[in-house]
């Protein structure tokens, strides 16, 4: 094999390079880098002598590209991709299987089927979780994970199974339940209700309950959470009447410390999803988790 002998400039000058590139300004380049503007005109300098061109037109504000800059510029964006794809091809070894979810997906419906998943894998698998917010999971997805879980009307366009249906009811300790019920015979007062605080991304809440369900148009909100654990632990506890997602609850319920109010699971025909990401569509395992995900409560 022919020796190949590279005359590159040093990635930190092509980093320097890159960032006053596409944040258009020294200072803000030194500021991502944790470095000094200096220290990033130094390596824009050095570049431009090197080469013989100027990288960028400096008496503009911001400052910006020179043609022969943005031709560069090209080249070295492509370069750091495909470095970027070898570097989480690395990463990604055959055995490992990484999940990316919301933290109530994580706690409440995949923890509790973790064994069986688990065993089901392979003991040589290894099997990561990896928990974001929900409106940051899609950005989480780049750090290398396989499988993500989505909550949608419609079948995503990738590789995917259905893991559960969106089916809600209230429900609460039995004290809370035996309440409503007395207050829907018109007997007693409605208990408290216990309710999202922040925005939950088209999951249903009791509004639409309520919608659906005018008996209840008149009870009160009590407590708000910003996290659906804390919530349940809430009702748990007696706090009150929360709003039960099935398949999310079972724990809950196989414990005794949240029933079922009596009534039928409301649906808008909504599904929780678990689909292949671009880095899982090439591990084997992702997919033999993913079929494992299939119906997952039901199993």
């Amino acid at each position: 094999m022919a020796d190949r002998k590279y005359t590159l400039p040093s990635l930190s000058s092509l980093t320097a390079f890159e960032a006053a590139a596409r944040l258009q300004g020294f200072a803000r380049a030194a500021e991502e880098l944790n470095t000094s503007q200096p220290a990033i005109s130094r390596h824009i300098r050095n570049l431009e002598i090197r080469f013989g061109v100027e990288l960028f037109h400096r008496d503009r504000t911001p400052i910006c590209l020179t043609p022969k800059g943005s031709q560069f510029y090209a080249a070295v964006i492509q370069g750091f991709d495909a470095l970027q794809s070898a570097v989480q091809g690395l990463q990604q070894a055959d055995n490992r299987v990484t999940l990316v979810c919301s933290h109530s997906v994580s706690h409440l419906l995949l923890m509790p089927r973790y064994g069986r998943i688990r065993q089901a894998l392979g003991r040589e698998v290894e099997l990561r979780i990896m928990t974001s917010g929900y409106n940051l999971v899609q950005a989480a997805i780049e750090t290398g994970g396989d499988i993500v879980f989505e909550y949608s009307a419609t079948a995503p366009d990738a590789d995917h199974v259905v893991v559960c249906d969106e089916q809600i009811k209230p429900v609460g300790t039995p004290a809370m339940i035996a309440q409503a019920m007395q207050a829907l015979s018109g007997k007693g007062t409605a208990p408290p209700l216990l309710k999202l605080q922040k925005d939950n991304y088209g999951w249903m809440d009791w509004a639409d309950w309520k919608t659906a369900h005018p008996e209840f148009a008149d009870w009160q909100v009590s407590d708000e959470f910003d996290s659906y654990v804390y919530l349940l632990e809430a009702a748990s506890m007696g706090a009150g009447l929360g709003l039960g997602w099935r398949s999310f609850i079972d724990s809950y319920l196989s414990r005794g410390e949240l029933v079922e109010m009596p009534v039928d699971w409301y649906s808008r025909n909504t599904k929780v999803f678990a689909k292949l990401t671009r880095f899982g569509q090439q591990n084997p395992m992702a997919r033999k988790c993913l079929a494992l995900l299939e119906n997952l409560p039901g199993q």
